[in-house]
């Protein structure tokens, strides 16, 4: 089966990413770590993803493991940078409902036999939100060099994926109703902000801090 050359680009980053994030793991702050699991958790999801399509089995339903598991990965990441206990004790709360709402959906209006476009669009825009909260705390830190602050590279790398890929993942069932030459061209713009974001949790690994 032959790769597109775009998602070829993206498993050569995600690997490569996993792997200096890998290497680097003793010296990284709990924080990163966390980001190196979510690495290898997509690491896993993609390559199982390939496995089961090169075999035509069904696989959309790793989608819906993969978003879960990054909600709670971010969330985790996010409540250790995060100062103030009311902003912690809300996105405690948000986790909480998005768990409930998740398992739910599993039984009614998103079975595991189509995408996740409903429960992945409402992750993404809880992580816009708290992204962009932490990025205006990370600012406002004066005394903080700015490019040498791993916070600064995963929050910026998160929103830039979260917010491109907001509308691919609102439309995404109706997507699929498109030709396969159509729907690879739709894909490449997920893979571009996949690689993009990559590259951003790549610097967060290299940051000396």
């Amino acid at each position: 089966m032959k790769l597109p050359f775009l998602f070829s680009i993206y498993l050569i980053v995600q690997f490569g990413v996993a792997f200096v994030g890998g290497f680097r793991y003793r010296s990284l702050p709990h924080s990163l770590r966390i980001l190196e699991w979510l690495m290898i958790v997509g690491v896993v999801d993609a390559c199982v993803q390939l496995f089961l399509a090169s075999f035509h089995i069904h696989n959309l339903w790793t989608t819906h493991i993969y978003t879960f598991i990054e909600f709670i990965f971010v969330v985790i990441m996010y409540l250790s940078w995060m100062k103030q206990h009311r902003s912690r004790l809300v996105l405690l709360l948000c986790l909480a409902g998005f768990a409930i709402l998740w398992i739910v959906s599993k039984f009614s209006f998103e079975p595991f036999s189509f995408t996740d476009d409903g429960t992945a669009t409402i992750s993404k825009i809880i992580q816009i939100i708290f992204s962009i909260y932490l990025l205006v705390d990370i600012v406002k830190e004066s005394d903080l060099i700015w490019t040498d602050d791993p916070r600064l590279w995963v929050v910026v790398g998160i929103i830039i994926y979260a917010a491109g890929s907001l509308f691919w993942f609102a439309f995404y069932n109706k997507m699929l109703q498109a030709s396969p030459e159509r729907l690879i061209e739709i894909y490449s713009l997920n893979w571009i902000l996949m690689i993009i974001s990559n590259l951003f949790y790549l610097r967060a690994f290299l940051c000396k801090k």
